[in-house]
This record gives C-alpha cells, sequence and structure tokens, in this order.
C-alpha cells in the first residue's frame, strides 16, 4: 500500500513539474515573438520619429509623443536597408526598408508635413521597382532589378509618382545571358506595351543610370 502511495506521490510531482515548465516555454514563447529586432531613428521638422521592426514581424512607426503612426504586418523585413532618407529629395527624410526574398524588393513610407505622418507608395513593393532613386530637380525615378541569369540580367524602370502612385514611362532590359540576342534594350511603356526605341551592344554601354539622367525628358507624356 506504501508503495502505491509513494508511486502516485511521485507520479503527481513529476506531472506538477512538468506543467510548470510547460507553462515557463509558453511565457518564454510569447516574449520571444516580439523582441525588437532592428530599430532606426530621425529628427523631421524638429520632432523625432523611431521605426522597430520586431519579432513577430510587425512594424512601427513611433513619433516623439509615443504616437503610434503606422502598425503594419511586415514579412521578412532585412535589416539592410532600414533607414530614415530623403527619397524624393523634397527636404523631408522618409522610410525606406527591404525584404529578404529570392528577388529583392523594398517599401517607400513618404513623409507627409502636413499631418506630420506617412504614407506608403502605391505598388512601390513590386520587385522591378527596387534600388529605385530620383533624379535630383525632376519628378522622374529610375529602378534596378536583377532578372535571372544569376543576376546578370536585369531591367531599369523610369517612373513618375503622382498621388503616391506610379506611372512607368520607360524600361531598360540588358540581357547578357548565353541564348540571349545580347545587348541593352531601350522601351518606351504606353498601357502596358512595350515599344523598342534603341537597342545598344554591351560593348557601348551597360550604364542604365547614365542613360535615364540624359534622356528622361524623351519620356515626358
Amino acid at each position: 500500500m506504501n508503495m502505491k502511495y509513494n508511486i502516485l506521490l511521485l507520479l503527481s510531482v513529476i506531472l506538477i513539474i512538468s506543467c510548470g515548465n510547460s507553462n515557463l516555454h509558453t511565457n518564454n514563447d510569447k516574449l520571444s515573438k516580439d523582441t525588437l529586432l532592428y530599430s532606426v531613428s530621425a529628427v523631421i521638422s524638429g520632432e523625432s520619429y523611431r521605426a522597430d521592426y520586431r519579432s513577430n514581424s510587425m512594424l512601427y512607426i513611433i513619433n516623439s509623443k509615443s504616437d503610434t503612426l503606422i502598425n503594419k504586418k511586415e514579412e521578412g523585413i532585412s535589416p539592410v536597408p532600414l533607414v530614415f532618407e530623403d527619397f524624393n529629395n523634397d527636404g523631408f527624410l522618409d522610410i525606406r526598408y527591404g525584404y529578404n526574398s529570392n528577388y529583392y524588393y523594398e517599401n517607400i513610407l513618404l513623409f507627409i508635413p502636413k499631418i506630420k505622418g506617412f504614407r506608403q507608395i502605391d505598388g512601390i513593393d513590386n520587385c522591378d521597382y527596387a534600388y529605385s532613386k530620383n533624379i535630383k530637380g525632376t519628378d522622374f525615378y529610375y529602378s534596378y532589378s536583377p532578372h535571372g541569369c544569376g543576376k546578370n540580367n536585369w531591367i531599369s524602370k523610369l517612373f513618375v509618382i503622382k498621388d503616391f502612385k506610379i506611372t512607368a514611362l520607360g524600361l531598360i532590359k540588358y540581357k547578357q545571358c548565353v541564348d540571349d540576342d545580347k545587348g541593352m534594350y531601350v522601351y518606351r511603356l504606353s498601357s502596358d506595351k512595350e515599344i523598342l526605341l534603341k537597342k545598344f551592344s554591351i560593348n557601348e554601354t551597360d550604364s542604365y543610370e547614365d542613360y535615364w539622367i540624359n534622356n528622361y525628358k524623351k519620356f515626358k507624356k
């Protein structure tokens, strides 16, 4: 009888310990799902702003009053870049961040001085618009996106942004794979149609930046 009692007592103790450990794991799991991974901050128009990305895949944009301006689910944000930068060269810092993926792509949140907040550019989170830059002194932008062949092939789009929406005007395709008709092809984009304007040999040029900076005016609507 005493042996049975001792066995039952021992099992009860094991069960209690197991339950206690289970609760500890649950609590630790909850904590681990909301750990701060990356954080950057900047001062815009005399007020500080902070972008926090946490392990629960949530991005928070917070101002100096601790108001949460943006909280959105963002899977796989990369630490580089998560930056404040003046993307559209209007004198105010914006927020830029990229994603871990087979094809690199990123997001841009433009700062809006009137509301002291941020708004996403619609469609910028498409890999065709990765690494986008503004042509200084203009409303034109161009992108760079590797497209196959071990990233030896790439495309670049020329575009404008109006009311937070993208209008693509031009396209460059650079091809140098074995089975490709090698060269740099320049297209005008019109109603989703690609109109070939010029082809350069690989020996002539491979600089999409120089081409867009020197020729963007030809693509004005």
